[in-house]
């Protein structure tokens, strides 16, 4: 912060000393100069060059007395246009005198204080109105009514933010409250909300603001809130979808009352259908949807319903589905799944889309099973094709964590049938690994079976897999979850095959790690490679 000090005439009796001249005596004039140009922004809000060095740079604006001079030559008086504001289009007559160019006793030796009440205004620059609203107490008659001195605080530092500490123009260098706050905030802990009325907007779209406004809501009484809810309701279309400005609203349904969730949804339920497919403001409705009532829940999603199909597909509209999916009734959201079973291609085309996989994937979570059976049917209906897909193949693996024992059988016997292709699939292969962590013993022995089976002249299946850049994890992954007995089997097929699986990469990595099992399950005179 800057460090002010006060100048003041203490005794009426004594000669009046101007400021200039007490601080030219104190620190020396350069001193003064880069004390007062050295802020960013002047009185007149002009930004001022910075010089810290005391160098004279082409940049450094010289520091100026202008110089009111009567007909006699004696300078009534004077001020700075960069310590006091007056503006250097002014017309009155000036001479313009560089202070660099002065020597201390040069400046002591001129009138120069326009605080001083013992100098007297010349009559051809007393009629300048914007001279007179600068300086009012320097174009005053002591004849007519003396003005007492008042204290002025001149800054000695400019403070790192280039702030001004308060002066006796602190309407012409004030900072608003938001850039205080941003300068110091420790030295605004203090700070309520109900400080803020009348700047909410300001501080909500602001990085800083909105998170001085999300932490003060988490702990404020209910007073504090209401203090500045209606501006909140009053400008919700505009914060919902700012980068900063949504957070509020969103900390607003979280530790809001009823009353602030009501008038929240009626302030933007209107424009739902747009905020559904905006980045931020579908981050409030999918917050709404968490935290309000059922009857305002369905409020948000009669809204919804009309631009359903293409929020599924959305890449921001898809997250306030899902969520009303997750957060509302079954009997409210069946619209969704009416949509999904529009026709028998549908479900298949939002399994594949890289955001209607989710919604389906959500419906499998926490719909009924009257809703999700049909949904998995038509699923089941192009399972290789889906199966297959770089989205479709999380959608299968939802059928078979949260499907019934008949979905999940079906999946197996399908995937035991065809296992080799699968497994070197890269998306399919995904779907195995999940057979195998959610399948039963009786499930994971057809897939041990299938995959021990030798076809005709070729190696067996295991083995084969066990050289894919893919299948080789699904191989792991048979080792890990099946039983002894069925780990035992796959050892055996094995075996005879490790000189030829050293000569492949993947080969080598599967067998490094299926070293325990063989030292577990054999003798050490039965290792392989030790006869």
């Amino acid at each position: 912060m800057s460090r002010p000090i006060s100048i003041d005439n203490h005794c009426e009796s004594d000669p009046v000393a101007s400021p200039i001249e007490s601080l030219v005596k104190s620190f020396g004039a350069q001193q003064i100069v880069d004390s007062v140009c050295g802020s960013p922004i002047n009185a007149c809000g002009r930004h001022i060059a910075i010089n810290p060095k005391n160098e004279r740079l082409p940049d450094t604006p010289e520091f100026q007395f202008s110089a009111y001079m009567t007909s006699g030559g004696r300078a009534l008086g004077q001020n700075t246009y960069y310590m006091f504001g007056t503006p250097p289009s002014c017309t009155c007559s000036q001479e313009n005198i560089p202070i660099n160019s002065l020597n201390p006793h040069m400046i002591c030796g001129i009138n120069n204080n326009y605080m001083n009440p013992q100098w007297i205004a010349s009559p051809m620059i007393s009629h300048n109105h914007q001279l007179t609203q600068i300086m009012p107490h320097a174009f005053t008659d002591p004849q007519m009514h003396q003005v007492p001195t008042q204290p002025i605080r001149v800054p000695l530092q400019p403070s790192a933010t280039g702030i001004f500490a308060s002066t006796v123009r602190e309407n012409a260098v004030a900072c608003d409250l938001l850039t205080r706050y941003r300068s110091n905030p420790a030295l605004m802990k203090g700070l309520k909300l109900s400080d803020i009325k009348g700047n909410l907007l300001k501080f909500a779209k602001d990085q800083v603001g909105s998170r001085f406004i999300q932490q003060k809501l988490e702990y404020c009484d209910k007073k504090e809130k209401d203090s500045i809810f209606d501006e909140v309701v009053a400008n919700a279309a505009e914060l919902v979808d700012d980068i900063f400005g949504n957070y509020v609203v969103q900390k607003f349904f979280e530790y809001g009352e009823e009353k602030h969730w009501a008038k929240l949804v009626d302030a933007v339920v209107e424009r739902v259908p747009e905020y559904a497919f905006q980045m931020y403001a579908c981050r409030v409705l999918q917050k709404a949807l968490e935290k309000v009532n059922e009857p305002l829940q369905i409020k948000i999603l009669n809204k919804v319903r009309h631009v359903i199909y293409r929020c599924m597909k959305d890449q921001n509209g898809n997250h306030v589905v899902q969520k009303a999916i997750e957060k509302v009734g079954p009997e409210y959201i069946q619209f969704i799944v009416d949509t999904l079973l529009k026709n028998h291609k549908t479900v298949f085309d939002m399994s594949v889309d890289p955001y209607g996989c989710r919604v389906v994937q959500r419906c499998l979570e926490h719909c009924i099973p009257k809703q999700t059976r049909p949904i998995i049917e038509r699923i089941l209906e192009r399972f290789d094709e889906v199966t297959n897909n770089q989205y479709g193949n999380y959608v299968v693996q939802h059928v078979i964590q949260h499907g019934t024992d008949e979905d999940r059988m079906f999946i197996i016997k399908r995937v035991a049938e065809k296992l080799f292709e699968f497994a070197t699939h890269k998306y399919s292969s995904n779907v195995i690994e999940k057979c195998l962590e959610e399948g039963t013993v009786y499930h994971k022995n057809m897939i041990v079976r299938s995959a021990c089976n030798q076809p005709e002249g070729n190696m067996p299946v295991v083995v084969q897999m066990m050289k894919d850049q893919y299948a080789n994890y699904v191989v792991q992954k048979m080792f890990d979850q099946v039983t002894t007995d069925q780990r035992r089997e796959l050892i055996q097929t094995v075996r005879p095959h490790i000189p030829v699986l050293r000569q492949f990469p993947h080969g080598k990595h599967i067998l490094a790690k299926l070293d325990k099992y063989f030292i577990i399950n054999y003798p050490y005179q039965d290792h392989p490679g030790k006869h």
